[in-house]
Formats: structure tokens, C-alpha cells, sequence
């Protein structure tokens, strides 16, 4: 099947599965959000008045992108730069890299980047490291997350990774490596609803509880669907929102479709992409 063609298969499902929502949502009778200013502000009066606090919520537009690729492994690109790799041990489990360092790298708990930068930007000790950045709001006291960068975003997803494992000590003793190959936009850039229009949603549908604080909340990729044509997945620019319930600390991310405010489910919707072709 030639790219000209895959194209217009994934043109095909991207355009029946946006039918599908919007006729899920006229069905089901859910409102919409206006973005006028005036609306928006009612609406936070509201979340004010359930006691719902917030960081400073943007009311305006971005833009992104359908995008689509393949999780690499040890035949794939990854692998073959895995070849360069010094000064550690390392092996593949099916599509992830995971590798166990000679030596520990000491780092500081409050900011492990200043050190894990260098390695990471390093041929020899990461992979493809330079298509990572340091993702403070994924990393924790034993972990700290590396996100992919797709299409000048953090690609906040499983399958464009590294994670350092960070010991008691605080050093980080090996690591575990995902990469997304072959990444290519399907559709002209769109726009995006805003930030305020995302938090906004997500309360409308009381998924957002009282006595509760929104910790962030920021655009990024996500994977949107599975396909089966060679393995592939298609990503869509996302708003994840980390919420905090004041009461008992706990703490959720949702997230929402910022093309057409579709609320996100955990696990992708999958398309066979060659009954399509038929």
C-alpha cells in the first residue's frame, strides 16, 4: 500500500471518527461550552463558589496536529542507535530498551536535570537522547521522566519515554527507553480550545470535585487510537489537567481531546485501517 493511500485512510477514519462523537454528543444532550469571555467567567465563579482553586487558566487558542508513528524497538531505530551505547548493559523487552548502569550517577533531588541533561544529550550513554526533555510534572523522588518532543510538544504517552531510576541515595543506577519512529503529520495544523475552555469542560461534567485544586494543566500529545496498519498509532494534541482533592490528597490527570473537546478515555480506541480500505 503506497503513503498516498494510507493517507487517505487515515483521512477517512480521522473524518468517521469525529462523526461518531458528534453524533454521540447530540445524542446524549451534552452542553457546549461557549468561549466568549463573559461565559467563561460565569463558570469559574461557579468552580469559586465549589471551592475550586486554580493556576491562571489561558483563554486563548493554540494549534496542533494529527499525528502518526510507530513504536520502535530492537529493529528498529532505536536499536540500531542502541548500538553506540558505553558503559552499560542493556537488553529489549519486545519494543522498550532497558538498561542497567556501570557506574550510578549522582543527582540532585530537587533538580536531577542539571545532571541527567548532560547524560541524556550524550550519544554514547542514551539513544536519540536529544529528541528528549526533562519532565518535572511526570517525575517523582525514585523516578525521573525524559518525554519525547513531537512537533515541538511533550509526547505525554508510554511510547516516547526514559524514566531513570533514582535510589535512596540519589542516584540513578538504569533506565528504561521508549522511542515513537517515523513520526509524520497527517492533517494541515488546526486549532485547539483554550486552556480555560478544557478545565471549564471537564468541571461542567462534575469531573472536576468540590474542595479541590488544579495543580496544571497542559497541552501536549496523546495517543487518540491504535491502528493495524504496520503497528502504528495516531496522537492528538491533548489538555491533561492534574487535579488535587484538598480533603484527602488525592490526585488524578484527565484528559481532554483539545480539537473537539471529546473527554479521553485511558485506553485508545482502536481502527482496522484495511476494512477502511475496502
Amino acid at each position: 500500500m503506497n503513503f498516498k493511500r494510507i493517507q487517505w485512510i487515515f483521512l477517512f477514519a480521522f473524518l468517521l471518527f469525529d462523526l461518531i462523537v458528534a453524533g454521540s454528543l447530540f445524542l446524549q444532550n451534552r452542553f457546549t461550552i461557549s468561549n466568549a469571555p463573559n461565559r467563561q467567567e460565569v463558570i469559574l465563579k461557579e468552580m469559586r463558589a465549589d471551592e475550586i482553586t486554580s493556576v491562571p487558566l489561558s483563554n486563548h487558542a493554540q494549534s496542533g496536529y494529527y499525528i502518526a508513528g510507530t513504536r520502535s524497538g530492537k529493529n528498529g531505530e532505536l536499536g540500531q542507535q542502541a548500538d553506540k551505547l558505553r558503559d552499560q548493559s542493556y537488553h529489549f523487552n519486545t519494543d522498550e530498551l532497558a538498561s542497567d548502569l556501570e557506574t550510578g550517577v549522582k543527582v540532585d533531588p530537587k533538580h536531577p536535570d542539571k545532571r541527567l541533561n548532560r547524560l541524556v544529550n550524550d550519544d554514547h550513554s542514551i539513544a536519540l537522547g536529544s529528541h528528549y526533555k526533562y519532565d518535572a510534572q511526570l517525575s517523582d523522588r525514585r523516578t525521573v521522566v525524559y518525554t519525547q518532543q513531537l512537533a515541538d510538544r511533550d509526547l505525554k504517552s508510554p511510547d516516547g519515554q526514559i524514566r531513570f531510576r533514582v535510589n535512596s541515595n540519589h542516584e540513578v543506577l538504569g533506565y528504561t527507553q521508549t522511542y515513537l519512529a517515523g513520526a509524520r503529520i497527517l492533517r494541515p495544523k488546526a486549532d485547539t480550545i483554550s486552556q480555560r475552555h478544557a478545565v471549564t469542560w471537564l468541571y461542567k461534567h462534575n469531573l472536576i470535585p468540590n474542595n479541590s485544586q488544579v495543580r496544571w494543566a497542559e497541552l501536549a500529545y496523546t495517543k487518540l487510537l491504535n491502528t493495524s496498519s504496520h503497528n502504528q498509532a495516531v496522537y492528538v494534541p491533548t489538555w491533561i489537567i492534574e487535579v488535587r482533592t484538598k480533603n484527602d490528597d488525592t490526585v488524578q490527570q484527565l484528559r481532554v481531546n483539545a480539537f473537539n473537546s471529546t473527554i479521553m478515555r485511558s485506553t485508545p480506541s482502536s481502527v482496522n485501517t484495511s476494512s477502511l480500505g475496502k
